[in-house]
């Protein structure tokens, strides 16, 4: 199957989607959480999130040979908040 570059080009951004999705809102919602200390600014965690999200999507590409399974986006959502808990150095101002 060939595809040509339009093709192949929406592909890749559904492909990268969801993984700039799940580092938006997981980066957004600690701006609310005032429990939480930003250890880095909003852009890094955006930056270090959607990296993060899409490495996994990335690897569940390769690992199952097809996009959009349920484990890849399982995975996602676990790999993205462990670097959001580890941008704010999963502490509280309590602690």
């Amino acid at each position: 199957m060939q595809m040509d570059i339009v093709t192949l080009a929406f592909y890749i951004v559904d492909l990268f989607a969801p993984a700039l999705v799940v580092a938006l809102v997981v980066s957004f919602i600690n701006l609310n959480d005032s429990s939480m200390v930003p250890v880095f600014g909003l852009r890094a965690r955006l930056i270090a999130n959607s990296l993060v999200g899409s490495l996994v999507l990335a690897g569940g590409l390769v690992y199952f040979g097809e996009d959009g399974k349920m484990a890849t986006y399982a995975v996602l959502v676990l790999g993205v908040a462990t670097s959001q808990w580890l941008f704010t150095k999963g502490r509280s101002h309590e602690d």
